[in-house]
């Protein structure tokens, strides 16, 4: 039975992170439906300091195409909340300057068209170029991870809506897309 990665995080490991920004949205839970949010800060404190959200923003309530969401905090803990789906579709350099490690926690379907890609690639991207940490909580493909169909994308294509060649039915998790990255 597979474990979600926020359920086999050791806090020990949690503390070498520094300071840390969650790139997290509405599915963002474990199996008991406990947020992210709230396990992350039980496990790491203060240490995190930055919410990132995705396309559709960190409620998931942003459901019209092409509707960026704006900056905000976060209700219950007050934390600045970083839309990457506004004027920027990547954490600036000024976002991180304080931040050593980026936890990712999102489920991604299996569907290459789906925009969480686009948003994992591209704080993989700024980390590697800022020298930050990342550390990617894996969750299941919930299609299975068995079924890939369709026809692959080619490299001309590429967009935020397609920012790999894969096919358009994937297996993968996102443990697995950030590895391809």
């Amino acid at each position: 039975m597979w474990k979600l990665g926020i359920e086999v995080l050791d806090p020990r490991d949690a503390k070498i992170w520094g300071r840390c920004a969650l790139l997290c949205n509405q599915a963002s839970i474990d199996s008991s439906w406990t947020h992210s949010i709230e396990i992350l800060r039980e496990k790491l404190g203060d240490s995190l300091s930055l919410l990132f959200c995705p396309q559709h923003g960190l409620s998931g309530d942003v459901q019209d195409n092409m509707i960026e969401t704006p900056h905000s905090y976060h209700q219950s803990t007050g934390l600045p909340i970083f839309s990457l789906y506004s004027e920027t579709r990547e954490p600036s350099f000024e976002v991180l300057k304080d931040i050593d490690t980026i936890v990712v926690d999102i489920q991604i379907v299996g569907c290459r068209v789906y925009t969480f890609k686009a948003t994992i690639r591209a704080c993989l991207k700024v980390a590697k170029d800022q020298g930050k940490k990342v550390v990617v909580l894996d969750r299941p493909n919930p299609l299975g991870g068995v079924k890939v169909e369709g026809p692959v994308l080619q490299p001309s294509m590429r967009s935020f809506v397609g920012p790999m060649e894969m096919p358009l039915r994937h297996g993968l998790t996102v443990g697995e897309v950030a590895r391809l990255c």
